[in-house]
């Protein structure tokens, strides 16, 4: 029995050292292990993240700043001083990737179009005439955004959109006096500058709806600061739209 004791006592003091050595240790591991996933925790205002692919649409209130060109070609603006904005679709693509902690860039290719429509009825018969001008355009916009955000991120920022002319159609009706309705379509480009150069403004957001996808929508306004005619032109037209674009995005991570 006495034997029994001495050897339950050792036991016991060579185990205890073991078993407090393992608490011990057990409780700086867990610790690392939490301060390392909060390292990865990313945070949505800071550091780079992945690429991301857009495509979209937009609807597009254009209109334009029309005035009497300098002599010797200027004609007055006359009737076209009562013209009215257009209604039209553009559709776009691009990439956009924030490149520093509150900072992104946005560059694409788009169809944009401008224009403006006329209407007119003369009160003293039935008769009535409008037309419809369309301006379709070839435009790479480049934009830099102050972005915050990451599953759900706003953009708000601005940048220049070159503009390359790609068609120009004029639809025209009239309805005669005696009821008869007649239209026509002109689209000829002369007189027309093939290249046009804006500045836009752009606020939106993007809300996160998968891993790999979003859905974005970012409205924008567009000033043209040269003419959308040529120099030897009646007017200075200067063409300007409000742009609601939305779409989808695709993000690949880095």
């Amino acid at each position: 029995m006495d034997l029994f004791k001495r050897l339950l006592v050792f036991f016991s003091i060579g185990f205890l050292p073991v078993s407090y050595g393992q608490i011990v240790t057990s409780q700086p591991k867990k610790v690392i292990e939490e301060d390392t996933v909060a390292r990865k925790r990313r945070v949505p205002s800071e550091g780079l993240d992945e690429f991301s692919f857009y495509l979209g649409a937009g609807r597009v209130w254009a209109n334009r700043t029309l005035a009497e060109n300098e002599a010797p070609y200027g004609e007055p603006v006359g009737t076209r001083a009562d013209e009215t904005g257009l209604n039209a679709w553009s559709f776009q693509l691009g990439m956009r990737n924030r490149f520093a902690r509150s900072w992104s860039y946005d560059v694409g290719a788009a169809i944009d179009r401008m224009g403006e429509s006329y209407a007119y009825d003369d009160p003293n018969s039935d008769s009535t005439y409008s037309y419809t001008n369309r301006y379709t355009y070839f435009a790479l916009p480049a934009q830099v955004f102050y972005t915050y955000g990451k599953d759900f991120r706003v953009f708000v920022g601005g940048g220049i959109q070159p503009q390359l002319l790609m068609g120009y159609r004029q639809q025209q009706e009239w309805t005669t006096a005696t009821q008869s309705t007649d239209r026509d379509e002109v689209s000829i480009e002369k007189g027309l500058n093939s290249f046009v150069f804006g500045v836009t403004a752009s606020a939106g957001f993007q809300l996160r709806m998968g891993k790999n996808s979003s859905l974005y929508v970012l409205p924008s306004m567009l000033w043209n600061l040269n003419s959308t005619y040529d120099k030897q032109a009646d007017y200075i037209h200067k063409a300007y739209s409000f742009n609601l674009k939305f779409g989808v995005v695709i993000h690949i991570p880095q």
